[in-house]
């Protein structure tokens, strides 16, 4: 989505939000340590190590799609098909975004997005089946797909390119495959960004379940800042959405995660 500031005002304290949710969706994912307790969790899904490059690793990417859609042209309800023509597409994607190998960051290009897109929407013919389990791994890409900025993901991307409602289904079938606190906590950061604070305080309850006894008073008192900064951040959404006049949303406005989380010098890069 993007955002219609007119206000200046109203600019610098949805600027101060957006710092709020680069630091918050950074504290649930280093913090909470979300996919380092859990094997197959997004951490394993986008991988820090480094994959194949060049033009043998797009075609391979190619050929495994092809042979997935025709997959599907025979079965449209083929759950592995499905699964793989998202975990390709995803990969293909990541083959083609703007890497600055000197700052270490990626910027989302349009070529990217139209591969991810496609993987999207794969995925979600797969979850309309409503499939008893799904890939961790190629669930935790497609996070990466819904919110790019996100410090594991470091692809910069512009505002209107984020989806949490999207990753928060996809983190929900994670969070109930794995139970594990990481993964439901990450599941209420969405979920409170997005505005659903009934469903992000479930969701805190369930992570808290999750904890282990002598961690859950640390973790209440982080999800209690996490959901007054989401609420901040909704109702700086909310206001400017609403505000009129003239004036154009400032760049660095439409990147709410900005560089966080890009500084590591890497992409990270998944191999099939």
């Amino acid at each position: 989505m993007l955002f219609d500031l007119r206000s200046g005002k109203r600019r610098r304290v949805v600027q101060v939000v957006f710092g709020f949710l680069a630091f918050i969706f950074f504290i649930s994912f280093v913090g909470f340590g979300i996919g380092s307790d859990v094997s197959g969790g997004i951490f394993d899904a986008i991988g820090l190590g480094g994959s194949d490059s060049g033009d043998d690793v797009e075609s391979t990417y190619e050929q495994q799609i092809d042979e997935a859609e025709k997959q599907l042209d025979e079965d449209p309800k083929d759950e592995k098909a499905l699964t793989d023509v998202a975990r390709y597409r995803y990969l293909a994607g990541q083959e083609n975004l703007s890497f600055d190998e000197e700052s270490g960051v990626a910027t989302l290009t349009e070529e990217a997005r139209s591969e991810w897109n496609l993987a999207l929407d794969s995925w979600e013919q797969l979850l309309k089946l409503d499939p008893k389990q799904v890939d961790p791994q190629v669930a935790g890409q497609m996070v990466c797909a819904y919110v790019p900025p996100l410090p594991i993901c470091q692809v910069q991307a512009p505002a209107d390119s984020l989806d949490l409602a999207g990753a928060a289904a996809t983190q929900r079938l994670l969070a109930e495959q794995d139970e594990t606190s990481g993964a439901y906590a990450q599941l209420a950061a969405f979920l409170f960004f997005d505005g659903d604070a009934k469903g992000g305080q479930a969701a805190v309850q369930e992570a808290l379940a999750s904890a282990e006894p002598n961690q859950r008073e640390r973790l209440q008192k982080e999800l209690d800042k996490l959901e007054q900064d989401a609420a901040e951040y909704v109702k700086a959404q909310q206001a400017a959405s609403g505000a009129g006049g003239g004036e154009e949303a400032d760049p660095q406005i439409q990147n709410p995660f900005g560089g966080l989380g890009t500084d590591t010098g890497a992409l990270p890069q998944t191999a099939p």
